[in-house]
């Protein structure tokens, strides 16, 4: 029996030790989050942000200057007592200016480095990263831009995007890469403003959150949500809500002597929300109508957002890319410089209401 007391006690304590040990370790690092890029006059300021569990979890500020991401970050190292990893970032952030003068050597460094994981979210902000890390700093952990990014990719209220897809846009043929665009409300708090498109490196086009709307439907993968229209009814005239609960798209091409059409065709099944009380469902001819109205509003601004793609010279739906798989000769440049501008886009619904939702 002592022979066996013998052995558990240092097992016991060994216990206790480790799970001491491992406390001690994840306090005295800094594990950063967010990292966040701006321009200054010599090269770049970067601003990354931590929680430091030594107090209470609140969100604290590393900062570093330099011309490449390594001096960034070893600056960062040299303003800390303590460790700095990357192991787990979240998100890396890029202001406007920053995104507008090319993010290339970023993509090739940071992106890459294998303790980088590749469901990191990648964004641009409206303004300096600098002013956001000051309005976050402080505060709780909860407060991380990440997991507002997170919570509406999950709801479906905004396009899925992270490191992975960035890459394989950036790398692939035919196909640009898209991220959120974030800015500060005049609260000084995080809010998603849009979605910044792309061309290359270099960031050609942000789209408002209407638009991000159509996007999303347009790349097909999560067709859910809410989308805004308007009702109308002789001289009345109201806003409502249709929510997608299921939905398909196929992407058909079709080439003959008058040129190349692009279909767009959607399959949604949904409800109507907050419609007025006027307009009754009840009746079969108001939800023909209705049923009309929802498509025709859709099929304007899906054709809209198509036209401005090709007129701002951006590919985010990957249209070359569908191109390429259809010709064995596609050449990249000769598609965007001839063929993208003469595509005939067009757009088809079949839309069915499951049930309808609350009238006001």
């Amino acid at each position: 029996m002592s022979s066996v007391k013998n052995l558990l006690i240092p097992c016991i304590a060994l216990c206790f030790l480790t799970g001491c040990g491992s406390d001690g370790v994840v306090d005295h690092i800094r594990s950063l989050t967010v990292l966040g890029i701006d321009k200054n006059d010599s090269g770049y300021t970067g601003s990354a942000l931590y929680s430091d569990y030594e107090d209470k979890g609140k969100i604290k500020v590393l900062n570093g200057k330099g011309k490449q991401s390594r001096e960034i970050f070893n600056e960062m190292a040299f303003e800390s007592a303590q460790p700095v990893r990357m192991e787990k970032l979240k998100m890396l952030a890029f202001s406007r200016e920053v995104a507008e003068g090319g993010i290339t050597n970023f993509l090739k460094t940071i992106c890459r480095d294998p303790v980088i994981s590749n469901y990191v979210i990648l964004a641009v902000f409206d303004e300096p990263f600098a002013a956001v890390s000051e309005s976050l700093a402080g505060k709780g952990s909860q407060n991380y831009p990440y997991q507002l990014i997170e919570q509406n990719m999950k709801e479906k209220m905004i396009p899925y995007s992270n490191l992975s897809t960035v890459l394989f846009d950036f790398y692939g043929t035919g196909r640009d890469f898209s991220v959120p665009y974030l800015k500060l409300n005049p609260k000084k708090q995080v809010e998603i403003s849009g979605y910044a498109i792309f061309k290359a490196d270099l960031l050609k086009l942000v789209l408002d959150q209407d638009e991000m709307i159509y996007f999303k439907l347009l790349q097909g993968n999560a067709l859910r949500g809410d989308i805004p229209f308007v009702i109308q009814k002789g001289s009345n005239v109201s806003p409502a809500i249709f929510t997608i609960n299921s939905g398909k798209l196929n992407r058909k091409v079709i080439q003959n002597q008058d040129g190349t059409t692009l279909t767009y065709s959607f399959v949604l099944s949904g409800m109507v929300n907050e419609y007025p009380d006027w307009f009754s469902l009840d009746v079969e001819k108001n939800t023909h109508s209705l049923v009309q109205q929802l498509e025709a509003q859709l099929q304007s601004h899906l054709l809209a957002l198509l036209h401005k793609f090709v007129e701002e010279e951006v590919d985010p739906l990957g249209i070359g890319d569908l191109m390429r798989t259809r010709h064995r000769s596609w050449s990249e440049d000769k598609f965007y410089a001839n063929e993208y501008k003469n595509i005939k886009f067009d757009v088809h619904f079949r839309t069915s209401l499951s049930k309808s939702g609350v009238g006001e």
